[in-house]
């Protein structure tokens, strides 16, 4: 008589560490807002190299080369709390060529990765719902992490900026893979399909009340369409920019006047059109007008104390804190030469057609993301598993063709 036994496959494993990545549950997530489920799934595909034997790409290959040059560089500017963030930044890379390994395994790549993207969106929608009804009649509200109050609910992100970007480059990719050619004979179910998944995701992003959310659900739409159509429709968006101030809804506002604030460079005058916004795109701004090429420090790095020269007391409302996340903050500690080698190691290596939306996305709401955070490593995820699925659908039709 045999006893049943649970089996994981390695199906099983890549669901996992890719939810852990797209997911927060506050189960998991101390004081300081260091989320111990993604981290533990990002060591865990470390392991999982070992167990099922996954291959390593020439992608890993300059990963490896490029952590080594971190490494080398931290040590010679900082010693060990520098090497502790090159550490960090390594096991989140673990994770991530950990589903690059286990997505290889999986014959129908384009499937898969549209299902799971759809359920996240469904997820994501299901527990804004409930937050919002538990808040209206005064239960206590799950997964409560950090919010504004009424009608703005984080649901399975840390804040609701986070769901923005998380939610928002989620439905840019199940939208990018929906569009791809395909052979099957079930194309009649996929309208059906699209209006679930647009309302679930137009419901999550407007109960979120950010900003950002509100942006981010434009730019899916415009960056899903063709470049003459992205081209036409920012263009269209700057002509008639004053337009959106008579929109009775906050963010977009907020954003609007975001926006037209940028051109000026002046952080007080951003600050004070969208104070939460603006805190994201100071940085870069201090950077822009202080960074100087002929300093050695703008090429090889200037390491963590550079954060503090640069951005310490400069931004009105952070007091002592230094935020500035990859986009200005790895130039700083890194220099240009490294953080173009990142750029080409993580995201040029895995551009196409089809990823290149993801990209635009991830340069305009996830660049500004600190590099040792789950949401900046969600993006880079998606562009890779993107890129895979849509080159394995190509492969897949032209076998069938031939």
């Amino acid at each position: 008589m045999s006893t049943p036994s649970l089996v994981l496959k390695s199906r099983d494993f890549l669901i996992f560490i890719l939810l852990s990545y797209a997911l927060v549950v506050s189960l998991f997530i101390d004081g300081s807002q260091r989320n111990y489920l993604v981290l533990f799934a990002a060591i865990l595909g470390g392991f999982l190299f070992l167990v099922f034997g996954l291959a390593l790409q020439r992608q890993a290959f300059w990963a490896f080369v490029l952590f080594a040059v971190m490494a080398m560089r931290a040590n010679f500017l900082g010693g060990v709390g520098e090497l502790a963030s090159v550490a960090l930044t390594f096991v989140y890379a673990l994770g991530y060529f950990a589903v690059a390994g286990l997505l290889d395994r999986v014959q129908d790549k384009r499937t898969f990765v549209q299902d799971m993207m759809r359920w996240i969106i469904y997820a994501f929608a299901i527990l804004s719902i409930l937050q919002m009804v538990a808040s209206i009649v005064g239960l206590p509200i799950p997964n409560l992490i950090l919010s504004k109050g009424l009608l703005s609910y984080n649901s399975f992100a840390m804040e609701p900026s986070h769901l923005g970007r998380i939610v928002g480059v989620t439905m840019l990719c199940y939208v990018m893979l929906l569009r791809l050619p395909t052979s099957s004979n079930d194309s009649a179910d996929l309208p059906k399909i699209r209006k679930k998944v647009v309302t679930a995701f137009l419901i999550t992003m407007l109960l979120s009340g950010s900003s950002l959310a509100a942006v981010a659900i434009a730019a899916v739409f415009v960056l899903s369409r063709s470049l003459v159509w992205v081209i036409a429709l920012v263009a269209i968006s700057i002509l008639i920019w004053p337009v959106f101030l008579l929109i009775d809804y906050e963010p977009i506002q907020r954003v609007t006047l975001l926006l037209a604030n940028l051109g000026s460079l002046d952080v007080a005058s951003v600050l004070e059109a969208d104070h939460s916004g603006g805190i994201r795109v100071a940085p870069l701004l201090i950077y822009l007008s202080d960074a100087s090429p002929a300093e050695p420090g703008f090429w090889f790095g200037y390491g963590s104390d550079g954060l503090r020269f640069f951005f310490l007391d400069r931004i009105p409302g952070l007091g002592d804190t230094v935020g500035a996340g990859f986009i200005p903050g790895f130039p700083v500690v890194y220099g240009t030469v490294i953080t173009a080698f990142f750029v080409w190691v993580f995201i040029v290596l895995r551009t196409n057609a089809t990823s290149a939306p993801l990209v635009g996305f991830f340069i305009v709401f996830m660049s500004f993301s600190a590099w040792n955070a789950q949401v900046f490593w969600y993006g880079l995820i998606l562009i890779q598993i993107t890129y895979t699925a849509s080159r394995d659908n190509a492969a897949r039709l032209g076998s069938r063709a031939s």
